[in-house]
């Protein structure tokens, strides 16, 4: 078996078989070309050789769903792509055989301590959307980056907020029972599956039958453009905020960002995020700005799910009497600010592939 640790003051590589995980590999792409770079402008600060190579002579890896095929590999240690996931996969990773280790490469982080997953693991934390979704829009080679883009601030507005729900969770249906009732307007759009639960959006060219929502659905093959890569800047621009509901949100102990919040982020539009609690706090340290400067974000500090959603809807009864002409400019500044941490994101990836290299590097290996 091929490892990474260091030997006799050698460092050894770690070696691993994606090709059965493209987005594995394609992490260990960009690993390379980001230690390339480091190698060639800051040869100080970098290793001589990467610690992370794809090879067909690698530790396997499988996707976070083959539990059968990750239970017959007789090799201790596993790779698993779980890069568009996080620890709400927790249904599968307890199900993989304990006498191994294993390395989850995630786009969620988590705390270990607290979900114990009686398995012996390391995560890989890359933030798979956070990376996807800048080349996504940003890159004139792709599709999405011929979309309207820019929020605007100063036409009229026919609602408070917007919001688009996907797929009906549990919790996604007591939050929008919970704006029904407690709501003290009725100048809000509310989409979820694809229906307008409250007002009317403007006509979409995407049509979705409401209840089937599926964001992994491709509306335009050429290019692969899915449902989860529009962008209904039409339907945006008629609210002054987007309440955005994250993908996990009654969950505890972990971050996990998705395209929800950062198409929002490239467009620059106000925001509400209901998520887990820290959510804000997390995006903060990846540089962007939220709107504590203008409002109450204490939501984000309330662990019970329940006590949160009633502090979210409060925050949402508060915004019918807030001063939009007069805190235009500081609604701006913030868009804007965000929009401009897009360009530096390589700061971000710095610290990721860093801590991608002290794990390998911590690994216990024989």
């Amino acid at each position: 078996m091929v490892q990474a640790h260091t030997k006799g003051g050698r460092t050894v590589t770690l070696k691993i078989n994606a090709s059965l995980c493209g987005l594995t590999e394609q992490l260990i792409k960009r690993y390379q070309m980001w230690h390339d770079y480091r190698n060639f402008y800051k040869p100080s600060t970098s290793n001589s050789k990467p610690l992370l190579e794809n090879s067909e002579s690698g530790i396997p890896c499988y996707p976070y769903t083959s539990i059968n095929e990750i239970n017959q590999n007789e090799n201790s240690l596993i790779a698993i792509d779980c890069l568009t996931e996080g620890i709400h996969s927790m249904y599968f990773f307890k199900k993989y055989n304990k006498s191994n280790q294993y390395l989850i490469f995630s786009n969620g982080t988590w705390d270990i301590s607290y979900y114990d997953l009686k398995i012996n693991y390391r995560i890989m934390y890359h933030k798979f959307f956070l990376f996807e979704m800048a080349d996504t829009y940003n890159t004139p080679n792709k599709f999405c980056y011929y979309l309207d883009k820019k929020y605007n601030f100063l036409n009229s507005k026919s609602y408070i907020f917007v919001s688009t729900i996907g797929n009906i969770r549990p919790e996604r249906t007591y939050l929008v029972k919970q704006l029904m009732s407690k709501l003290k307007y009725k100048n809000f759009l509310l989409r979820y599956s694809g229906e307008d639960i409250n007002g009317i959006g403007n006509s979409d060219i995407i049509k979705i039958e409401p209840g089937n929502f599926d964001p992994y659905t491709h509306i335009l093959k050429k290019y692969y453009h899915s449902i989860s890569q529009t962008l209904p800047i039409e339907l945006f621009n008629q609210g002054h905020v987007n309440l955005i509901v994250e993908t996990d949100i009654n969950w505890a102990n972990e971050f996990f960002l998705t395209e929800k919040t950062i198409k929002n982020l490239i467009i620059g539009m106000p925001f509400i995020i209901v998520g887990t609690p820290h959510f804000l706090k997390n995006l903060k340290a990846l540089g962007f700005e939220t709107y504590s400067s203008l409002w109450d974000e204490g939501y984000d500090d309330i662990e019970d799910y329940c006590q949160r959603i009633d502090k979210i809807v409060e925050l949402c009864n508060n915004l019918l009497n807030f001063d939009w002409e007069s805190n235009q400019t500081e609604l701006i500044r913030i868009g804007q600010q965000n929009q401009l941490n897009f360009l530096n994101l390589n700061k971000v990836i710095d610290q990721e592939f860093l801590e991608i290299e002290k794990t390998i590097r911590d690994l216990q290996l024989t």
